[in-house]
C-alpha cells in the first residue's frame, strides 16, 4: 500500500533527527517530558480519585443524600404519613428519577449521648421499620448477629464494630441513650429522655460511620423521643451517586411545591468539604498539565531547527512542485510523531504504576499515609486517562503549527539563490 508522501518524508525526517546529535537530543527531550507529564497526570489523577472515592464512602453512607420534609401545614392536608410516602415515591417516578434513586426510606433520627461503662459518646441515632428500610451503605456488613434480631428485641440497638473495640461492647451488653430533645420535669428539675438499651449487633464498613452512627428499631427510638411510634420527621432518599444530589433535588423541588415541602440534601452540610476537594483537583490537573506543555513546546524549537537544516530540501521539493500544504503537513506530522509517542509511553508507564504503586511502595518501605497496613486509595478512570492522552497529542500538534508554517512560507528563490 503507497503511503502519502507527506507521511513518508515525515517519518524519514523524524528517524533524521534521532539519529542527529543536538537536534535529535532536543526531540528526545520533548517526547521524554511529555511522557513524564502524562504519567505523572495519570498517577496523581488516579490517586486523588480514589482519596474522593474513599471520602463519599466514609462520609456519606451515614448521611441523608436528599431529605424531603412536609411542612406544618401541609401536615394537616395528608390524612397519614402513608400518603406522604405514596405521594413522594409518585413524584420520583414521574421524573424518571427510579435510575438514581435506590431508597426511598421514612427518616427517624436523632441526635444522642451515649452512656458505655467507662465514657460518654455522641451519636447519631437512626431507626428502622424493618429490613428494607436499612441503608444499603450498611446492610450487608452486618458481622455479629442479625438484623432480625434488631427488628424482634425490644430496645436493642446495633453498633459500629470500631465503637464496639473501643469501649469494650460486646452482643448483650447494655448502654443508656440520653436524648436532650425530649426532655421531662422531674423534682430534680428538667431532665433529657434516657433509657437503657442491648446491644444485638455489630456492623464494620471500615468507615467514619462505625464510630458516628447506631442503629434501633424506629419505635423504640420514637417511644424515647416521646412521639407516636409511626411518626417519621422526613423521607430520606439514597441515591446510587451521592454527586448528581444537586440535580435530583432541583428536579424534585420543580414538582413539589416549596410552600408545602422542604427538599435538602447532603451538600448543606458536607458540600464545603467537597468543594475544597473539586478545587485541589483542578488545581493538581492544571499544574500537572504545565509539565505536558513545556514539554510540548519545546517541540517547537526542534523543529525550526529541523526546518532550518532542511530548508535546501524543502526548497527543492517545491520547486519540483510540492504544495505549501504538503510540506506543512509534513513537520506537522513529525510534531504530532513526538506527540504521540510521549503521550503513548507515559500512558502505559502511568497505568502500570497507578494499578502497582501500593505494591511499590510497600517494597521500598514507603508508608505514604503513614497508617501500617493501609495503602492509597486508587481508581484509575479510562476515560480521564484518554483525555490525558488526547490533551497531550493535541498540545504537540499546536507546537508544530508555527515551525509547519515556516516551513511552508520559504521561498525557493531565496534559498538557492546561492547554492
Amino acid at each position: 500500500m503507497q503511503i502519502p508522501i507527506s507521511l513518508y518524508i515525515a517519518s524519514r525526517y523524524a528517524k533524521a533527527s534521532q539519529g542527529g546529535k543536538f537536534i535529535g537530543f532536543i526531540s528526545l527531550f520533548s517526547t521524554l517530558g511529555i511522557a513524564l507529564g502524562v504519567m505523572a497526570l495519570i498517577i496523581v489523577v488516579s490517586v486523588m480519585d480514589g482519596f474522593e472515592g474513599l471520602l463519599k464512602q466514609r462520609m456519606l453512607g451515614a448521611v441523608p443524600h436528599i431529605t424531603i420534609t412536609a411542612k406544618q401545614h401541609e401536615a394537616n392536608q395528608v390524612n397519614n404519613q402513608n400518603d406522604f410516602l405514596t405521594h413522594i415515591n409518585q413524584t420520583i417516578d414521574s421524573l424518571g428519577l427510579n435510575d438514581h434513586v435506590i431508597q426511598t426510606l421514612p427518616l427517624v433520627q436523632s441526635q444522642a449521648i451515649v452512656q458505655m461503662p467507662a465514657d460518654l459518646k455522641g451519636m447519631i441515632v437512626q431507626g428502622i421499620q424493618d429490613t428494607q428500610h436499612i441503608p444499603v451503605a450498611i446492610k450487608n456488613f452486618i458481622v455479629q448477629g442479625d438484623w432480625q434480631n434488631l427488628l424482634d428485641k425490644r430496645f436493642g440497638i446495633v453498633i459500629g464494630r470500631y465503637l464496639a473495640m473501643e469501649f469494650g461492647l460486646g452482643i448483650g451488653d447494655q448502654v443508656r441513650i440520653i436524648v436532650s430533645g425530649a426532655s421531662h420535669y422531674t423534682p430534680l428539675g428538667r431532665m433529657p429522655a434516657q433509657r437503657k438499651f442491648t446491644v444485638v449487633g455489630i456492623f464494620e464498613t471500615e468507615s467514619e460511620i462505625d464510630q458516628q452512627l447506631i442503629l434501633s428499631r424506629s419505635e423504640d427510638l420514637n417511644r424515647l423521643m416521646r412521639k407516636p411510634k409511626t411518626d417519621y420527621e422526613a423521607i430520606r432518599l439514597v441515591l446510587n451517586d451521592p454527586f448528581i444530589a444537586q440535580n435530583v433535588s432541583q428536579q424534585l423541588t420543580s414538582q413539589l411545591p416549596a410552600e408545602q415541602y422542604s427538599v435538602e440534601n447532603w451538600h448543606k452540610t458536607h458540600g464545603k468539604l467537597f468543594d475544597a476537594v473539586k478545587m485541589e483537583k483542578n488545581m493538581m490537573w492544571f499544574m500537572l498539565s504545565l509539565i505536558i506543555a513545556v514539554a510540548a513546546f519545546n517541540i517547537v524549537s526542534s523543529l525550526v531547527m529541523m526546518v532550518t537544516k532542511k530548508q535546501g530540501e524543502i526548497a527543492i521539493l517545491k520547486t519540483q512542485g510540492m504544495k505549501n500544504a504538503t510540506i506543512a503537513r509534513i513537520f506537522t506530522l513529525q510534531g504530532a510523531f513526538n506527540g504521540v509517542l510521549g503521550a503513548t509511553i507515559g500512558g502505559v508507564l502511568g497505568t502500570l504504576l497507578t494499578a502497582n504503586l501500593n505494591t511499590l511502595t510497600s517494597i521500598a518501605g514507603i508508608n505514604l499515609l503513614g497508617v501500617p497496613g493501609m495503602g492509597l486509595p486508587i481508581e484509575i478512570n479510562p476515560f480521564k486517562v484518554c483525555v490525558i492522552l488526547l490533551f497531550a497529542v493535541v498540545l504537540a500538534l499546536l507546537a508544530s503549527i508555527y515551525p509547519a508554517k515556516k516551513a511552508a512560507s520559504l521561498k525557493p528563490a531565496d534559498v538557492l539563490r546561492y547554492e
